[in-house]
């Protein structure tokens, strides 16, 4: 554990926690990842470097720390993003690599870019550290490990949830290996590392209060009048934090056994064979893990419920269908494919969506990867017959960040 003064943080970390109901409604406190940086080198007397696209954010002596918050959800694990490679990537770097080929060559960009950081800033890699305030329901812990480099001698593959397996293969766009010490994964989709914390929430539990009147609380610190009225209009901001299987889900728009868009089905349902079909026709695939995960995020199969698309203010009736409850659909099911087809692929008119399908080739993973999206953000209203779902598209990788935690 880094030395700093722990009653001036918890004292600093209370009064952040105190305005949380600013930015959401989540019982766990909102806390901005900038915030955590300042308040771990103001109790620690560090020099902040979150600014300088560093392998660290923050420094003591010649020991780097990278400082991390998330939320801790109900297990004693997080997957969380420890390094980036787009810019890598783009040169072609990670071209045609494929399983262990891609892992090592990943390993190595990772391990290069924090021994050169390392060297430029006189720090002894043998002593940095991760610094992790992890938010929970009423409060926080604070985390801390050794920052290793990853140990290129001891790669293995692991399955998902960390069990060591024969194969290098990718599970959907993502893959998964441990080195021993820790465990990874690689986003393959958006070039993204992450690494596994592993935590004990009942050591070091800090208690914060979200005061419910923050707006006044606010304006009572800078001697401002009463912001009731102000307060009231929180109600339209969107929450910056929502609770997975409960607010939310994630569904990919591709097969995640295969990594690929099915010709056939899905944001394909249009070019399926049998009867005649118009342009449109889709719907998205929900994965037996989802249902797996999260049971009762979405109603029993065939049952209808509002569903709200962002390109109207009307809903539409929307159900989940098919064997295994495999498909979210509306009714009629074009309703849906008109919003997905034609966000995908804008340079379709609207008028070829009455039209037998004009499309000359069903969508490939490419066409997701052009639009940056490649799966759909599922957004829960209230609870039980009344429950509104809500969607929206999501940025390439989202569903493997998603269902990884």
């Amino acid at each position: 554990m880094l030395e700093r003064d722990n009653d001036r943080y918890s004292a600093l970390l209370r009064a952040m926690a105190a305005l949380s109901g600013l930015f959401s409604d989540n019982s766990a406190p909102y806390i901005d990842s900038r915030f955590v940086e300042r308040l771990f080198v103001t109790t620690t007397d560090g020099i902040d470097i979150g600014r300088t696209d560093k392998s660290f954010d923050a420094v003591i002596g010649d020991v780097g720390v990278g400082v991390k918050t998330f939320l801790g959800g109900a297990g004693s694990s997080k997957r969380e993003k420890v390094a980036e490679f787009t810019a890598l990537a783009r040169t072609g770097k990670f071209a045609r690599l494929e399983g262990e080929k891609l892992v090592r060559a990943v390993v190595a960009a990772r391990n290069t870019r924090v021994v050169s950081d390392a060297r430029e800033l006189g720090l002894d890699i043998n002593k940095c550290v991760y610094h992790c305030l992890i938010r929970f329901s009423g409060g926080a812990i604070v985390h801390e490990e050794p920052y290793r480099l990853i140990s290129a001698e001891n790669l293995q593959p692991t399955n998902q949830s960390g069990a060591i397996v024969d194969s290098w293969s990718k599970t959907g766009r993502g893959i998964y290996f441990t080195d021993g010490q820790s465990f990874y994964s690689f986003s393959t989709a958006k070039n993204v590392l992450f690494k596994r914390f592993v935590f004990d929430k009942e050591i070091g539990f800090i208690p914060l209060d979200i005061r419910s009147n923050a707006m006044d609380l606010l304006g009572s610190i800078f001697g401002g009048t009463s912001t009731a009225h102000a307060a009231d209009s929180l109600g339209d901001i969107e929450e910056m934090e929502m609770r997975a299987g409960i607010d939310f889900v994630i569904l990919p728009l591709y097969s995640i056994s295969s990594g690929n868009v099915a010709p056939k089905s899905g944001i394909n349902q249009w070019n399926a064979g049998g009867r005649k079909r118009k342009f449109g026709e889709a719907y998205l695939p929900i994965p037996s893990v989802i249902h797996h995960k999260y049971p009762d995020f979405f109603p029993v199969r065939d049952s209808s419920f509002d569903l709200f698309l962002p390109n109207s203010p009307e809903a539409q009736s929307g159900k989940v269908c098919q064997e295994n409850s495999k498909a979210l659909m509306t009714s009629p099911n074009n309703a849906l494919g008109v919003w997905l087809v034609s966000v995908l692929d804008p340079s379709v008119p609207l008028t070829a969506f009455d039209e037998p399908p004009s499309r000359k080739r069903p969508f490939t993973y490419d066409d997701l990867l052009s639009v940056g999206k490649d799966s759909v953000l599922v957004r829960k209203k209230g609870q039980g017959a009344d429950a509104q779902y809500h969607l929206s598209f999501a940025a390439v990788g989202s569903f493997e960040e998603f269902i990884a935690d």
